[in-house]
């Protein structure tokens, strides 16, 4: 999702294509770097453990799709949602932390935080080791709601992010 963002950030027309589970992520993915509403392609999930012939079936039924997702023209493209943002300082830590969770609920994860002075502490939580490695790893998560709480709750608190997949025991 992000590469496809980048090259619209770029004026080059570009499709983004993502598992039926993933479609939240990739909305506020999309959201997160000004592009709330981007529209991409979903195919069905998984397609890691597809044959040649099923990945070529479903590569197949998602190319009309693609295709006019590319060729609509670049000024209709969805420009960065300025008027969707809402100003600094009108949105709680809780509002934040609600939008970042509900693409983590995707994955089977959640999220928390907490405020001490302008540092804000995440914590992720993952009750279930299997989808451990579905969620995105913290070197994303971590620019994303630093991203997120610069936009909402305006410049300069620091984020951090605890995360049980990095903690050592």
């Amino acid at each position: 999702m992000l590469d496809a963002v980048r090259f619209e950030e770029l004026g080059l027309p570009a499709v983004a294509i993502v598992t039926e589970p993933f479609t939240a992520t990739g909305k506020v993915m999309a959201e997160l770097q000004g592009f709330t509403d981007y529209p991409f392609a979903t195919v069905p999930h998984p397609v890691a453990s597809l044959s040649d012939e099923q990945v070529e079936a479903v590569a197949d039924g998602v190319t009309a799709t693609v295709e006019r997702l590319l060729l609509r023209a670049v000024a209709d493209a969805p420009p960065p949602d300025a008027a969707r943002r809402t100003a600094a300082g009108l949105v709680s830590l809780e509002d934040v932390v609600e939008t970042l969770a509900e693409a983590l609920r995707a994955d089977r994860a959640d999220l928390t935080a907490e405020q001490s002075g302008s540092r804000i502490t995440f914590r992720l939580h993952i009750p279930d080791e299997a989808c451990a490695e579905c969620v995105m790893p913290s070197s994303m998560l971590v620019p994303m709601f630093q991203h997120r709480v610069d936009q909402e709750l305006g410049p300069g608190l620091t984020v951090e992010l605890e995360d049980p997949r990095t903690s050592v025991s």
